[in-house]
């Protein structure tokens, strides 16, 4: 008898163990995302300084986990600061725009480029990157564990950025979305539970045969 209890403890304590397991993992595959800083270098006289602030506002819409950083270089501070972050990213051409995504540069601003940094952007989404200009200068982190997923990016010819509105793309019933939130939450709540009801009919399970023997 008191060999039987024994066992009906180490199968409850099995169950258990692995219950308080698929409760750790569960959370962190809801958790996918980096944020991606922006340092955007510009003058209020530029034109095409205007045409890519309109530009990375437009795409700041599909990725959410963009985090923009404007400066002015009209202001001594900030015309110090791109140079020290063109000094740090090895770049000799003057001039504005100059932006940063995660630890690219871009020099100008054209519509090829606009593919090129959305590409960063996604990029930076899904990988860990040095952040050099915020971490050793501005003193500027960002965090790894937003929740969600970027939206896909394939190529070039998928869609364009109008800078005056949100994303218009050439399929949307092709572009993949990611997951709500709510229904996230939802799943692992629903998850859970049933987790949880199948762990009671098996431990309930179990102490019955074993009273019955």
């Amino acid at each position: 008898m008191f060999l039987e209890k024994v066992r009906v403890i180490e199968m409850k304590r099995k169950l258990l163990l692995f219950f308080s397991f698929f409760l750790l993992i569960l959370p962190m595959k809801s958790y996918a995302m980096n944020e991606v800083n922006v340092y955007f270098f510009y003058s209020d006289d530029c034109n095409i300084c205007s045409q890519e602030k309109a530009y990375l506002e437009a795409l700041k819409q599909r990725y959410s986990n963009m985090r923009i950083y404007k400066y002015e270089v009209s202001s001594d501070a900030n015309l110090g600061l791109m140079s020290q972050a063109k000094g740090l990213y090895g770049v000799s051409e003057t001039g504005v725009p100059f932006t940063i995504i995660g630890d690219t540069t871009y020099l100008g601003f054209s519509q090829n480029k606009k593919s090129q940094m959305q590409r960063s952007v996604y990029d930076y989404s899904t990988k860990i990157y040095d952040n050099k200009f915020g971490t050793s200068i501005l003193e500027i982190g960002y965090r790894t564990d937003l929740e969600g997923e970027p939206p896909e990016y394939k190529d070039n010819s998928d869609y364009t950025i109008e800078e005056s509105g949100p994303m218009q793309t050439t399929s949307p019933s092709s572009e993949k979305k990611p997951l709500n939130t709510k229904y996230r939450a939802s799943i692992i709540l629903v998850s859970v539970g049933v987790i949880t009801g199948l762990t009671t009919i098996l431990i309930t399970i179990y102490e019955r045969r074993h009273r019955s023997w």
